[in-house]
């Protein structure tokens, strides 16, 4: 009688196994979309069917050690298959985690958790497909490069989630940010509507308008936003990111908070490509110039040195404005050939103004592509094994925009050529907020005053203080100082008084090709028969 009551019990406890799987094995089949699962469902009713039977033959039949050992068996059979019906269950669901945190990352930024570009242009795609109205705003930090590079990249990190969280608590109510790379946000916005969208816009310089406090720091920052909308600038998700691109990359060209995508954007987008275009066919045919502006030494008005200018003559006697090529050139290797074919050029035009009576330095300027690599490193050793020049002859412009594009490489290269024996200028001095630390950092021995401080020189007494103070500056770092933009000769004799060692501008000479300079008899009688004393 115990045997009978222990056979039922492993039966009955089977007949509760096959029951308890049964749900989960109909969620998997419901989720999974498999027809073996539902199979698995069907057979699990028939066994839970074959065990009743069982226990109806047991009841009907005499206890027996065979009878007991099939109740085992099916107890067995039971526990197997919700073990095996609780084990998948519990795998898929890690595998479906798995794949949700894939899936999740893909769409997702690893450093602030922001929706990121592949989310962002699947979400245009659906809005285009599906017809709806949007604005698409592309927000730019117009700082991060100089903050990244300045404090490091584990406080640039920290730095963007703090903007990241700062815009996204600004402008949720507007629609979803998504980090498009570096420093770069987007925002797609429901709706043309002007007036909402500069809403919007006024809400993300909001959020920037307060220092962004980052551990013990306080760091101020600002955004250039541009604007497309669809279907009013195109259908296309590509060619409205590239509008985009074009009205934020407009606004901070120009200082502007927030620039609209007009037509005239992507022309000017076309113009510069074919720009980009004749630029390489320029240097292939050697059609380039080098015009000179003498640098005058303020207690004797003799030429202490020139400046070589890049120019680029057209058929019709005009040039093409350095503005206009120089950025194109910088965003591509052009940059770096031009720069090799001026300090080529200036080379070669150096023993002629040597015959001519020219004791001075040429100063060059240098991109901040030419930091990127040694190619010029490599170029000044040659030109100094030939003979062809010695490191006094030249002078190498540098502006601070330039050197904080990487300063960290910067800094490497320009020493590199400082350990050659050649000297360096900071051009534009005092238009960047990173002067000083140049002053520090660097091996310079000269400053060039911006041109705007100069030109209201008399109309501004700011500009006059700036002045003085950069030339008291340099005074006690015991650099040299050139004021640029010197027009008006009451200009330079006030600069002279105050000690600033040399001008240059329209005053004395503009900037000239070789040939006309030397045959140039003002040129020629402000020569210094020999230099006392080059720029430092």
């Amino acid at each position: 009688m115990v045997m009978k009551y222990i056979a039922f019990a492993n039966i009955a406890v089977g007949i509760f196994l096959l029951i308890y799987s049964m749900k989960p094995t109909y969620q998997i089949g419901r989720t999974e979309h498999s027809s073996g699962w539902k199979i698995l469902i069907t057979l699990l009713f028939l066994f839970i069917v074959s065990y009743l039977s069982v226990i109806i033959v047991l009841v009907s039949s005499p206890m027996n050690t065979y009878l007991l050992t099939i109740s085992l068996i099916l107890l067995g059979v039971g526990l197997f298959i919700a073990l095996t019906v609780s084990l998948s269950r519990n795998i898929i669901h890690k595998v479906n985690c798995t794949v949700q945190d894939e899936q999740y990352n893909a769409l997702h930024d690893s450093l602030t958790s922001l929706a990121n570009r592949k989310y962002l242009l699947r979400s245009l795609q659906t809005l285009v497909q599906s017809k709806q109205l949007f604005s698409l705003l592309l927000i730019d930090l117009n700082n991060f490069k100089q903050i990244n590079d300045g404090l490091g990249h584990y406080f640039g990190d920290k730095f963007l989630i703090s903007v990241a969280n700062l815009l996204q608590e600004n402008i949720k109510q507007y629609g979803r940010l998504y980090r498009m790379g570096g420093d770069e946000f987007a925002l797609i916005f429901p709706g043309n509507d002007d007036d909402m969208i500069l809403s919007a816009v006024e809400s993300i310089h909001d959020a920037l308008h307060a220092p962004v406090k980052v551990m013990t720091y306080s760091m101020k920052t600002s955004a250039s936003v541009g604007i497309t909308k669809y279907p009013l600038n195109g259908h296309e998700v590509s060619n409205l990111l590239k509008q985009a691109d074009l009205a934020m990359y407009d606004s901070k060209k120009k200082h502007k908070p927030y620039t609209f995508y007009h037509d005239q954007l992507g022309s000017d987008s076309y113009k510069k490509l074919k720009l980009s275009i004749k630029l390489s066919e320029a240097l292939k045919n050697d059609v380039f110039e080098l015009h000179y502006q003498p640098i005058i030494r303020g207690q004797t008005q003799g030429i202490a040195g020139l400046e070589a200018l890049l120019r680029w003559p057209q058929e019709d006697g005009s040039f093409i404005d350095p503005g206009d090529f120089i950025p194109i050139a910088e965003k591509s290797a052009l940059i770096s050939v031009l720069t090799q074919w001026v300090i080529n050029r200036a080379a070669q035009d150096l023993s002629v103004l040597r015959a001519h009576g020219f004791h001075g330095s040429i100063h060059i300027n240098l991109s901040a592509k030419d930091f990127q690599d040694d190619e010029v490193i490599g170029q000044l050793r040659e030109l100094l094994h030939v003979g062809q020049i010695k490191a006094t002859d030249l002078i190498f412009e540098i502006t601070e925009s330039a050197v904080f594009e990487d300063i960290e490489k910067a800094k490497c290269v320009i020493h590199k050529i400082h350990a050659l024996g050649f000297r360096f200028s900071i051009d534009d001095f005092g238009i960047g907020y990173s002067s000083l630390v140049i002053l520090r950092e660097l091996p310079v021995t000269q400053i060039k005053i911006d041109r705007s401080f100069v030109m209201e020189y008399h109309q501004k007494e700011s500009n006059r203080n700036i002045i003085y103070a950069l030339v008291r500056l340099a005074e006690d770092l015991n650099l040299s100082v050139v004021a640029e933009g010197v027009e008006v000769y009451s200009v330079e004799q006030a600069l002279g008084k105050i000690g600033c060692h040399y001008t240059q501008g329209f005053l004395h000479f503009p900037p000239e090709p070789l040939h006309r300079l030397l045959y140039n008899d003002q040129f020629r009688n402000h020569l210094e028969p020999m230099l006392p004393e080059q720029p430092q």
